[in-house]
């Protein structure tokens, strides 16, 4: 994560076929079900749970916490980038960007610096969250920026979504965690010094007017855009609920192989009112797993 010398700038790649825009290269999705390993309680891990909430006047949810799964995100980044199968040092992303829309309930790892290790060549690794169910398209927009100020090729968006909470949320809260799922998505991007085409986000209070893609492309997306523009859908492909930061992407891994050349992916977060899409070339990509 940390580099003691100053980075070499390679030669800047050629612009891509795609006029600057990403292509997916390989996806990965890890989706372990079951329940997890026993609780054992821990009085100073609890004590540190419950100083965490009291602030904002959350209790400590002893019940609920011992019944849930407790996978660490890291775990979960593990299984996913499991997924995308072995790398060689020039298939390795330069840059990979960790996108949440909820905190870990282990505190004493990082998960940009756990990723960091599982990669050949330790990349320039750093996370994304606070964004809720955008953050995964900030993390792309973060990583192409990367890409083209430093000329890299490859880069990798991992977006994980962590059930496992020591706080109560309301059952119909939008943020609200109820599996635990991440992907990764490797890409190449040869738009060198080029701007990034086709990625972008903007307020939108919903509902709006006309999308702002390419509306003949095949759409990816979040239930929250079928409110956010209304109108008819005949190609769109909706996500599922309960699973902020991974529901389109794990659509979008799903794609992986057999899906169209082109595609739009979409989301929109009404308590924010901001639209987020990205417009990414499949070409044809490698392998996505499902599994444990």
């Amino acid at each position: 994560m940390f580099r003691a010398t100053a980075p070499v700038r390679p030669p800047a790649p050629a612009t891509g076929a795609a006029g600057g825009m990403p292509r997916l290269l390989r996806a990965g999705r890890y989706a372990p079900a079951g329940p997890g390993t026993p609780y054992v309680p821990a009085a100073d891990r609890e004590e540190f749970f419950r100083q965490l909430g009291a602030p904002h006047g959350m209790p400590f949810d002893r019940a609920g916490f011992a019944a849930a799964p407790r996978r660490t995100s890291v775990e979960l980044a593990r299984g996913a980038l499991a997924g995308l199968g072995p790398l060689s040092a020039e298939e390795a992303p330069e840059v990979a960007v960790v996108a949440s829309a909820a905190p870990d309930f282990e505190h004493a790892e990082l998960v940009g610096s756990c990723v960091q290790g599982m990669l050949p060549g330790e990349p320039l690794t750093f996370g994304v969250s606070d964004q809720g169910m955008l953050a995964p398209f900030s993390a792309l927009r973060v990583a192409l920026e990367y890409a083209r100020r430093q000329a890299f090729r490859r880069l990798l968006v991992l977006a994980v979504d962590q059930s496992s909470q020591p706080f109560a949320l309301p059952a119909d809260h939008p943020a609200a965690v109820r599996a635990d799922v991440a992907v990764a998505l490797l890409f190449e991007w040869g738009g060198g010094a080029d701007p990034v085409h086709g990625v972008g986000q903007r307020p939108w209070p919903a509902p709006g007017a006309a999308v702002p893609w390419d509306a003949e492309l095949p759409l990816v997306a979040g239930a929250g855009v079928r409110t956010a523009v209304p109108g008819v859908w005949p190609w769109a492909t909706w996500a599922g609920t309960g699973q902020p930061a991974t529901a389109v992407w794990s659509v979008l891994a799903g794609l992986a192989g057999g899906g169209p050349a082109r595609v739009v992916v979409a989301e929109h977060d009404p308590q924010r009112a901001v639209l987020a899409h990205c417009t990414l070339d499949l070409g044809v990509p490698g392998r996505t797993t499902t599994g444990e």
